[in-house]
């Protein structure tokens, strides 16, 4: 069976290979794993919210940006499409693991989930677990996070401390709009779900959504998102 994490760690490499580029910061935590740092203490931007989409969607799915009119309005807009929607969006990308540890706090999205099966009850619906030394989680927050927050992780996941890479995607960032704009398919069958619908049997699923203008704070940032 197909990885997620493995298949996002991919993604997570060529962003540590190419932090210029991406415009991305990688931090090593004592005791810890890897931070990606997409737009705290660094820039971001496009390029890198369109690899976190991918590796939310745990490598499978494929996103990439172009710019759309709504009415008189003229915005980027990222369009996201998978072979596989089901366990790249309700396995990996949902944002369904909420962490709080001491003071850090933040929703938890991305393959690390289908390691701890975050919330079970969706993955007993799916039918999917993953086998991985190796866990890839994304956190929509403005903060790092500690050794604490890693072990945690870890813990639940089954992997080492050191095995686990924590990308940050603030919302105020472009990188952070970018990938939350890149959930609209995941948002699509999640509500088809809800409504009692078998997500498993969505074979294909593609989708476009704009990608909001940024703002500094994070609450206002929200609302546009």
């Amino acid at each position: 069976m197909f990885s997620v994490n493995r298949g996002a760690f991919k993604i997570v490499e060529e962003l540590m290979s190419n932090p210029e580029y991406y415009g991305v910061g990688v931090e090593k935590v004592e005791g810890g794993g890897t931070i990606i740092d997409a737009g705290v203490k660094v820039r971001g931007g496009y390029e890198a919210g369109l690899r976190i989409t991918e590796i939310c969607m745990g490598g499978l799915g494929k996103a990439y940006l172009t710019v759309r009119w709504y009415e008189d309005l003229l915005l980027p807009t990222v369009v996201v499409y998978s072979d596989e929607p089901c366990i790249a969006t309700l396995g990996a990308q949902f944002a369904g693991w909420r962490i709080k540890v001491g003071d850090f706090f933040a929703l938890g999205s991305g393959p690390a989930r289908a390691l701890s099966q975050q919330p079970k009850e969706l993955y007993a619906k799916i039918g999917y677990k993953d086998e991985s030394d190796v866990a890839v989680i994304v956190f929509e927050t403005d903060k790092y996070p500690s050794a604490d927050v890693f072990k945690y992780v870890a813990d639940k996941c089954g992997v080492e401390p050191s095995n686990v890479y924590a990308v940050i995607t603030p919302t105020s960032s472009i990188a952070g709009s970018t990938q939350i704009s890149g959930r609209i398919v995941e948002t699509g069958i999640h509500k088809l779900t809800e409504l009692g619908f078998d997500p498993k049997k969505v074979v294909y699923g593609a989708g476009a959504a704009p990608i909001a203008p940024i703002h500094p704070k994070f609450t206002r940032a929200m609302g546009r998102t």
